[in-house]
């Protein structure tokens, strides 16, 4: 935050030494606001190409992410829901009956595209009353952003009025770019196959911009791969469950309430890829975990403490 005072002091003091008017040009953004009304995400449905930036405000009453992918040539997102989203809450919910052979035979009839789904980051979990915000570097295409958080054994992506979405939102992203530069950070996550580690900067009271490069990347379960959620740690907090909530497939992952405050993150990215995103911390201690089975012992946690200005 001091970073950014002096910032803006020092180029309002160039400005007056160069006759520069106050109503210069700022340098190009490109952001897609959303917020989240009920269990829908609510906002524009088509943004520019390049670098862009999902700034989801979470007044939605519980815990929600914002994953955003790709869709390979030819799928819609009805068939996302039709095919994939309603077969998910199929086997979850034989699975919550105790059927796990009818929840693995449903897990086993997912359509085979949904292997080409490219998994390009978004707003990590974030409790009601945050707002997250990732930026990430998005082609021309057709893409779906979406939460599939949990709450009385219902995914939040699932709607059962045939023909009506829940919390997969459609977006297009244009063939005109949107100018946005790639952002600055103070901080840098760096993520590999062994887990986190900070290579650059520190976390400060206030805002911080993460810079998280993806050295390596793998896949879970078939579906998720490494990314990064913060909570706050509080004297009561239970920093193991905390730890593992984001894990989807335990019956219980992901289901709200959550264990703890989760104020923003990112989703995955593909290998050698580079993502950022916004916290606003105030002092105390908080964790960073990940979407993945056994996080904590898998080398995807780290605690770290932001004391006062």
């Amino acid at each position: 935050m001091r970073n950014l005072v002096f910032a803006l002091t020092l180029a309002a003091g160039l400005a007056a030494c160069t006759g520069q008017p106050d109503d210069a040009p700022s340098e190009p953004q490109n952001i897609l606001e959303l917020s989240v009304e009920g269990l829908s995400f609510v906002g524009p449905d088509t943004i520019r190409s390049g670098w862009t930036t999902i700034r989801v405000t979470n007044e939605g009453g519980m815990t929600h992410h914002a994953l955003v992918y790709r869709l390979p040539d030819g799928i819609m997102a009805e068939m996302v829901d039709e095919e994939v989203v309603e077969r998910i809450q199929a086997s979850l919910t034989a699975a919550i009956e105790g059927d796990l052979e009818k929840a693995a035979e449903i897990s086993a009839s997912m359509p085979a595209w949904v292997a080409d789904f490219v998994w390009l980051g978004g707003p990590g979990m974030m409790s009601n009353g945050v707002t997250g915000e990732a930026t990430m570097y998005l082609e021309p295409g057709n893409y779906i952003i979406e939460c599939y958080v949990k709450t009385n054994g219902v995914q939040h992506n699932y709607n059962p009025v045939p023909g009506e979405f829940g919390m997969v939102f459609p977006l297009t992203v244009l063939e005109e770019d949107g100018g946005m530069s790639e952002p600055d950070a103070n901080v840098t996550l760096t993520v590999s196959n062994d887990g986190y580690q900070l290579t650059d900067g520190a976390f400060l009271p206030g805002e911080n911009s993460v810079r998280v490069n993806f050295a390596e990347q793998r896949l879970y379960n078939n579906f998720v791969g490494h990314d990064a959620h913060v909570f706050r740690i509080e004297p009561d907090t239970d920093v193991d469950a905390a730890a593992r909530w984001p894990d989807f497939f335990p019956v219980e992952g992901q289901q709200t309430p959550a264990p703890a405050q989760f104020v923003g993150g990112i989703h995955d990215m593909p290998q050698g890829t580079t993502g950022y995103f916004k916290l606003d911390l105030e002092p105390g201690d908080y964790g960073i975990t990940a979407e993945i089975p056994d996080a904590k012992n898998s080398g995807f946690f780290m605690q770290f403490s932001v004391g006062e200005e």
